[in-house]
């Protein structure tokens, strides 16, 4: 394949290369299972090429695409790339192979069945309750990931998908790939199975406290302490540490996850170099506070020095953002070392302004994508974004981009934009205290409608809060872009006032110049619950 999809890196800046352009992946994340059946996914197909997005997140399961030991079956893969094209969109295909969510339910059959060969995790006397029970509940498989046989058969069919892509992709509809999903142990902060034993008693490996010597800065500062002792070099991680070491328990089961799915994705770069990385389930988080509450050894934030040093062929670690402080998760993953790129996210709207604006994300994408409906506000957001895509990208890697989304008990942040100070309020909060003091009372919001046709997850309405993007275009200009904020500009010695505000149209999928703006029209230049756009400039003096 010529001119594959390439992450392009200048300075702490890094950004997505699909066929010669910077490229922006703005979209979803479809259900786990809508990619097995082709029927189902024809009439999202038409829905999706009708949103604008330009990126779906889709996966292949290990278990449909080698339903017998060594007889491969593309026909799922063929239907994603038909229906991708169709839709106008580019895939990152997610492999689900032996571990998805911390288990191993897309494992094929004959991998499950055969227990001597494939050993599954033991979890020991673990004070966790077993994942995702319930009293009377079936267990769910989890395969243990110190299985050499494993760790073979996965990358063989694995690698047989990055082939087959090689062959029938050449117009490179597929930009990027996932190896795994949410890998870790659940119920356990450590594997207790005979080759994970075998591991434990091993030296702890020489890479990872090279690595650690090397770079300590890439490391949690956790880590650097609990391998500062230098009689750690040529000892076992149970001389060392024993057991009930909770650090040290994650520590040996993220080397053990980042050394397995590292090893596919230089298997699979081998054959063609797609950009790949690894997505993480969140942790500690509140309720999930020690690994195996949360999947023990997956790629947390915690973990990323372990993960860089144990799979250098992954490009980044990716988090998978289901909680409400979307904004602390991206700060933890957006780093000089690590682009963000988000896989997975509830579907909220300002969410995707922030993390293109605050953190330079090459990548935003709401799970469940199948359920959102044609003119809901996230796919409406989307096409308004990508109409902006050249300007974000340029504005990201030269540092003229801001990204705001404020949460109900935020009355305003500041930011700094060049040798400016830009201040952005809650313009529903702020206009109603405003004319509350001259005596006007506003009525109650009207509750926004919902993003979703149907959901299994339930109702999702329409993020309410204040959000967006202000660009800076030249000294004195800029691009503002979203909803429900008041804008102020100030810069040290100089007196700045608005000069004019010329309203930004969107139509047919471009933007162009509208009404001028003024009097009480300025007093909230983006709109009340309808994303808006402007170029603002101003007068100094």
């Amino acid at each position: 394949m010529t001119n594959v999809p390439v992450l392009e890196r200048a300075g702490g800046h890094v950004r997505l290369i699909v066929d010669g352009e910077p490229f922006l992946c703005l979209g979803g994340e479809l259900h786990n299972s809508s990619s097995s059946d082709s029927t189902y996914m024809a009439r999202i197909w038409e829905r999706l090429g009708r949103s604008g997005i330009s990126s779906v997140i889709a996966s292949v399961g290990w278990d449909q695409l080698e339903p017998e030991e060594g007889r491969f079956d593309f026909h799922v893969v063929e239907e994603l790339l038909q229906g991708a094209r169709s839709a106008g969109v580019r895939l990152v295909l997610i492999w689900f192979g032996a571990f998805k969510n911390a288990s191993s339910t897309y494992a094929p059959t004959w991998v499950r069945a055969d227990r001597a060969r494939f050993p599954r995790a033991d979890r020991g006397a673990t004070p966790y309750a077993e994942p995702f029970s319930y009293e009377g509940s079936m267990p769910r498989p989890a395969l243990s990931v110190f299985g050499a046989e494993l760790r073979e058969a996965d990358l063989r069919a694995y690698t047989a998908l990055m082939q087959h892509l090689s062959e029938v992709d050449a117009q490179h509809t597929v930009v990027m790939m996932q190896v795994e999903n949410e890998v870790g142990l659940l119920g356990s902060g450590r594997d207790h199975s005979r080759p994970a034993v075998e591991a434990w008693n091993a030296p702890i490996p020489a890479d990872l406290l090279a690595a650690i010597e090397a770079d300590g800065v890439g490391f949690d500062q956790d880590i650097l302490d609990l391998f500062a002792d230098p009689s750690d070099r040529g000892v076992s991680w149970t001389e060392r540490f024993g057991p009930g070491n909770p650090v040290a328990d994650e520590v040996f089961m993220a080397w053990g996850f980042a050394r397995y799915v590292g090893a596919l994705a230089d298997a699979g770069k081998e054959i063609t170099p797609l950009p790949a990385y690894a997505n993480a389930w969140l942790g500690p988080q509140p309720g999930q506070d020690l690994p195996g509450q949360y999947p023990s050894g997956g790629p947390t934030a915690r973990m990323g020095g372990v993960w860089r040093a144990g799979a250098p062929a992954l490009d980044f670690i990716a988090p998978d953002i289901y909680v409400s402080d979307g904004a602390t998760v991206m700060a933890e993953y957006a780093s000089d070392l690590n682009p963000l790129f988000v896989p997975e996210a509830r579907l909220r709207t300002g969410d995707a302004f922030l993390a293109v604006g605050a953190f330079n994300a090459i990548g935003y994408h709401a799970f469940g994508i199948d359920d959102v409906r044609d003119e809901s506000q996230l796919f409406v957001a989307m096409r308004q974004l990508l109409a902006l895509r050249p300007e974000i990208v340029a504005a990201q890697r030269e540092g003229r981009i801001v990204g705001f989304a404020l949460d109900d008990d935020v009355e305003a942040v500041t930011a700094a934009l060049a040798d400016l100070t830009v201040v952005i309020r809650n313009a529903p909060k702020l206009l109603a205290r405003m004319l509350l003091d001259v005596g006007v009372q506003l009525p109650a919001p009207v509750p926004l409608p919902s993003e979703t046709t149907s959901s299994s997850h339930g109702e999702q309405p329409a993020d309410p809060r204040p959000f967006g993007i202000l660009i800076a275009t030249g000294p004195l200009e800029f691009v503002a872009i979203g909803q429900n904020a008041v804008i102020d500009f100030s810069r040290e010695g100089t007196e700045l006032e608005v000069d004019s505000v010329r309203e930004l149209r969107f139509t047919d999928g471009s933007w162009t110049g509208g009404r001028i703006l003024n009097g009480d029209e300025r007093l909230n230049i983006l709109g009340t619950n309808t994303i808006t756009a402007a170029r603002i400039t101003l007068l100094g003096s």
